[in-house]
């Protein structure tokens, strides 16, 4: 929820009105977390006096900071700032010392705050450079790169208002980057290139972190890059705007590219392969990356590092699934029963694999490993089939401890079945083995 400081100023009477009851009641439906509960965290501290004004105008100091910060969840787009870094930005360059006199939320004085505090951020990168104590506390907080960092702050805060006006047209989110919005992308560019152009990278940056599909950023670079004016186009900002979605892929590849140990592990994974492959992909669609160029080579080589690892990920799983089944041993009269389960944290390790494995279904032949895929679940499904078979067979016979377990066994079979996300086969054996074992009582 993007608003002007005049409409939060609005809404701060509209908050502070309403009775205690009905603000919290808000405040749940809002949740832990996002835009709107940022929002309604910022009116309801309003109602606390000083302590709200406190926490109001640093939100207000970073608003343009909004799209690029996040957590270590987040792809590097998203995520060039941290909340926690920019509390300490904000500490460390006494941002609140400040502070102008007047209306809290006046929208020139928060603006002319901007600008100082853009002067202050910088100061500390040349000060440092003489002080070391300063040097010390900044390489503690923000690490060896903190100059790049501190410049990147000091930037969005002196060209805030020009990157918002910008950033008008596009809202918070982009669904489809549609040619109109191409051309919109292209003039605002040219004309913050002309008014602002230390901040023209940061406009194709925050632009970038409001696409739902990243590599649509190169319809803008395309048509950027297309125009023979080269006073309107730098190149830098294409080759960094590139390189930033190249980050993307990266940190995708980073969540899948270890076997997952858990379902909750095994979930991130898939959705990290389904975003690898779409940011992967969508750049050799959307723009004409060439093996031998910059992006071109480092593209394919993650693409080629990221189908090595899922390749030895799915044939690990055809080595090691059948010890996670209890197939049927020989037991006393050479009658067959279900065999030991396997450990807890064996089971857990399949569970992860297989969801895995089947999450990764959608995505693997543009992944490259489309048939390794489908033959580690081709595998995976014929165990079960013969495990389930067996076991209900088992079942129909035995009696006492032999019934239990091969029983036990079955509902196992049920739980991979989940994980795998064949749902319908899991409900299938279910009712089956417990009418089975009805019957045989």
């Amino acid at each position: 929820m993007s608003l002007t400081e005049k409409q939060l100023q609005s809404l701060t009477v509209l908050w502070t009105g309403l009775p205690d009851a009905a603000r919290q009641k808000l405040l749940l439906a809002a949740g832990p977390s996002g835009k709107l509960a940022d929002t309604l965290k910022i009116l309801d501290e309003t109602v606390n006096g000083a302590a709200g004004e406190r926490s109001i105008l640093p939100r207000l100091l970073f608003r343009i900071f909004d799209d690029v910060t996040g957590d270590d969840s987040l792809p590097p787009s998203h995520a060039r700032f941290s909340s926690a870094t920019l509390e300490d930005i904000f500490e460390i360059a006494e941002l609140a010392n400040l502070r102008p006199d007047g209306e809290k939320l006046d929208p020139e004085a928060v603006e002319f705050w901007r600008q100082a505090a853009s002067v202050q951020v910088s100061g500390l990168v040349q000060k440092a450079e003489t002080d070391k104590a300063l040097k010390k506390t900044l390489i503690a907080s923000f690490g060896a790169e903190f100059p790049e960092l501190l410049t990147d702050a000091a930037c969005l805060l002196e060209h805030g208002d020009s990157l918002s006006r910008a950033l008008a047209p596009f809202g918070e989110s982009v669904t489809d980057l549609n040619p109109e919005l191409v051309d919109a992308a292209r003039d605002a560019y040219e004309e913050i290139c002309a008014d602002a152009p230390d901040a023209s990278l940061w406009f194709l940056k925050l632009l970038t972190a409001r696409l739902d599909k990243t590599a649509q950023i190169f319809r803008v670079v395309e048509k950027i890059g297309r125009r023979s004016d080269d006073a309107l186009v730098s190149k830098t900002d294409l080759a960094d705007v590139g390189d930033l979605v190249l980050a993307n892929t990266d940190f995708y590849a980073g969540q899948f590219v270890t076997a997952p140990a858990t379902l909750e592990d095994a979930n991130t994974a898939g959705k990290a392969l389904e975003a690898f492959v779409k940011v992967s992909v969508g750049m050799t669609r959307e723009f004409g990356i060439r093996k031998d160029g910059h992006w071109g080579k480092t593209l394919f080589a993650a693409r080629a590092k990221a189908s090595s690892a899922l390749e030895s990920q799915f044939k690990q799983v055809e080595k090691s699934f059948s010890r996670a089944l209890p197939h049927p041993v020989k037991g006393k009269k050479g009658l067959a029963k279900a065999g030991p389960l396997p450990s807890s944290e064996k089971i857990q390790q399949a569970e992860a694999e297989l969801r895995f494995l089947a999450l990764a279904s959608e995505w693997a032949t543009q992944a490259a490993v489309g048939s390794a895929q489908k033959h580690a679940a081709d595998f995976v499904t014929a165990e079960i089939d013969e495990c389930s078979r067996a076991l209900m067979e088992i079942l129909r016979a035995a009696e006492g401890d032999d019934c239990h377990n091969a029983f036990e066994g079955l509902e196992l079979i049920v739980r991979y079945l989940h994980a795998f996300c064949d749902d319908e086969n899991a409900d299938l054996i279910q009712r089956r083995s417990v009418a089975i074992r009805a019957n045989a009582a």
